[in-house]
């Protein structure tokens, strides 16, 4: 501290006011560099990174709400391929409908045929089939017959595994 203040009292007035200046100049160099320039530039990167946040907050957000509804869905209980069959003609007779044929396919999907049923019964029946069996439906082919709003359908349904 003594050598720092012998410097300083060697300097001549013109010196000491470029010396001053200098420091001054240099400690707000330093302050802007150090302090002003990283949160200016890193909140300008936040700007530009915002909307992609948001657009993931919304996503997330979206997945959150069918996570939600997922889990407020009954449970379903899973039936065995011996079991549907049964299952499946009490759910067809409830919802008066009739399959002309059952046939259990490989890995317990069972394909079921319909002739000449009235459509708007049978997409009832599938929706309530999905629903609480927690079956789906694999593959459909509906074909037109004469009779207005009926169809005859071809349908492998999954069964819900065990």
């Amino acid at each position: 501290m003594d050598n720092l203040l012998r410097f300083w009292s060697e300097r001549a007035p013109r010196e000491k006011t470029i010396l001053a200046v200098g420091g001054v100049v240099l400690v707000a160099a330093l302050f802007y560099l150090l302090l002003i320039e990283p949160a200016r530039s890193g909140t300008a990167r936040l700007e530009r990174g915002l909307p992609a946040t948001r657009a993931q907050s919304a996503h997330l957000q979206a997945l959150l709400a069918e996570v939600n509804a997922l889990k407020a869905r009954p449970q379903v209980a899973a039936i065995s391929a011996s079991e549907a069959r049964g299952t499946l003609e009490k759910t067809l007779a409830g919802a008066g409908l009739k399959a002309a044929r059952i046939q259990p396919l490989s890995e317990g999907d069972l394909q079921l045929s319909f002739s000449n049923v009235r459509y708007s019964n049978w997409t009832t029946w599938l929706a309530d089939t999905e629903r609480t069996l927690g079956a789906r439906a694999h593959s459909v082919s509906a074909t037109r017959v004469t009779a207005a709003g009926n169809a005859d359908i071809e349908l492998v349904l999954r069964l819900a595994r065990r």
